[in-house]
């Protein structure tokens, strides 16, 4: 992929993203060179031009006879980024508001990868609601390693509780969860050994198998994300710290 095409998947036309490299290779300039410079026709280059000051990469200085142009710090293009984001994540809950009022009561859906796992994880914390998990195999953290950290810090600060249920004495990490804010953690015996994971968390309940690559059913019914709670807490009581 070439400089042009970055800069267009960051949101500047094929215009813009010449226009703006031929000012960063002249320096403050007139339209008429930018024009040339960037083989654009003249009328064009002006939209051009007024499109990348709206976003804050040209400057421009007027004298009696033209207007000269100048490019901006590279930089800046990192705060066109960042400003993209900050809009996207204000609409985020809306969006995510209407998807779920146009979702039906009962739904059911099988996501393949651990990339797919960590994103339904993930969407955990959009509940605000405590997190339940059982059945968590040897394998399961060792596939996790680069993600849960993350996971973990975020959830602490939005004050989610979240209690695991380990298939085996996991003494070390169950003593390090233990130590995190809002977490608790205790162990079954092996007679409930198992290779499938099931998390729950407010109207959904995620069943993944770690025999392969991870295998995900996503199941949103509140009724039964209630029963797997009820479930949840009658293992609760009889694990082990």
């Amino acid at each position: 992929m070439n400089v042009y095409e970055i800069l267009e998947d960051i949101g500047l036309s094929k215009n813009e993203s010449k226009a703006y490299l031929a000012l960063l290779e002249t320096g403050l300039t007139t339209v008429g060179k930018i024009a040339k410079k960037a083989k654009i026709e003249r009328t064009n280059m002006y939209d051009s031009l007024e499109r990348l000051k709206n976003k804050g990469l040209v400057s421009f200085i007027s004298s009696e006879n033209s207007t000269y142009y100048k490019a901006s710090e590279p930089s800046y293009l990192e705060n066109l980024l960042q400003e993209k984001e900050r809009r996207l994540k204000e609409i985020m809950p809306r969006l995510e508001l209407l998807k779920k009022l146009n979702e039906q009561q009962n739904k059911t859906e099988v996501h393949e990868g651990l990339k797919a796992f960590t994103n339904l994880l993930g969407n955990f914390l959009l509940y605000n609601q405590p997190i339940f998990v059982y059945g968590i195999p040897r394998i399961a953290p060792e596939k996790m390693k680069f993600f849960i950290p993350h996971f973990h810090k975020m959830r602490i600060e939005k004050g989610i509780v979240m209690k695991h249920i380990y298939n085996f004495d996991a003494r070390d990490r169950i003593k390090y969860l233990n130590g995190l804010e809002f977490t608790e953690a205790k162990h079954l015996s092996h007679d409930f050994d198992s290779l499938v994971t099931t998390c729950i968390c407010g109207d959904e309940v995620l069943m993944t198998d770690w025999e392969r690559e991870p295998l995900t059913t996503r199941l949103m019914n509140p009724s039964l994300a209630a029963t797997y709670k009820k479930y949840f807490e009658l293992l609760w009581k009889s694990s082990n710290i």
